[in-house]
């Protein structure tokens, strides 16, 4: 009896000390707009539309993430958002997504965004090839154009 009475109160004090912890383990997601990669436009497509629509959502608040590749014809942005925000995620991504075509309205550029994991993670190794020039200008609007097929096929 006396060993149940100690595995339990030695139970609840351990759960005491760690519920007590000074650490802040909270993220604070208004600032974190780190992960924001600029794409160089001399590469070998010109990505300077998607740096501007990437500069602009990362000023966003509740934006923790901007991925974005464009051709002449198409902008896929990618947007990341906290989790506990996903309740309003329909009306942020209307809101988003009439803010980007006004954005781009004087441009031949069709805009699509997406808060789609899969194809943000797509969007990030794009992003990686056009960084590293390992990506001719016949890849990437084949993989634009998937993406943007998948994209409708989804709607």
């Amino acid at each position: 009896m006396s060993k149940r009475l100690f595995l339990v109160l030695f139970g609840v004090i351990v759960f005491f000390i760690q519920g007590c912890a000074n650490e802040d383990t909270s993220r604070d997601f208004s600032n974190n707009h780190n992960n924001i990669t600029q794409i160089s436009a001399k590469n070998t497509y010109d990505q300077t539309i998607s740096n501007e629509a990437k500069q602009t959502l990362s000023k966003k608040e509740n934006i923790t993430k901007v991925v974005a590749a464009n051709t002449d014809k198409i902008l896929i942005i990618g947007i990341e958002i906290p989790h506990h925000e996903r309740f309003g995620l329909q009306k942020m991504n209307k809101k988003l997504s009439k803010e980007m075509d006004d954005k781009f309205k004087d441009t031949d550029i069709r805009v699509e965004l997406v808060t789609d994991k899969k194809i943000i993670i797509e969007l990030e190794k794009i992003e990686n090839k056009l960084r590293t020039n390992d990506m001719t200008k016949k890849e990437l609007e084949k993989k634009l154009k998937h993406i943007s097929k998948l994209l409708k096929e989804q709607t």
